[in-house]
């Protein structure tokens, strides 16, 4: 997750020079690829198969998180409780 971060990181620095709109369309476009990635990822290490929605559903949640001013582990902690709520696996 670490090079999540660091992707993050850079890619939030590399938006502020970019419109204001742009950029936040850009860096949700980021963080939604980013967090599917680990998502998938995280999954295929447990050996469980997601239910459809699943994904979209952790992966959204992340990016309003992170694009309301949230970090990305609080994000991703408050996320992956929403979505083990909604998707007891």
């Amino acid at each position: 997750m670490r090079t999540a971060a660091l992707v993050l990181a850079c890619t939030a620095a590399l938006a502020v020079t970019a419109p204001r709109a742009m950029a936040a369309d850009r860096l949700g476009t980021i963080v939604r690829a980013v967090c599917l990635t680990a998502f998938e990822n995280e999954l295929s290490l447990s050996g469980k198969v997601a239910p459809p929605g699943m994904a979209a559903f952790a992966c959204s949640c992340v990016e309003q998180q992170i694009m309301a001013g949230g970090g990305i582990e609080s994000a991703r902690n408050a996320c992956r409780q929403a979505t083990a709520r909604r998707y007891p696996i």
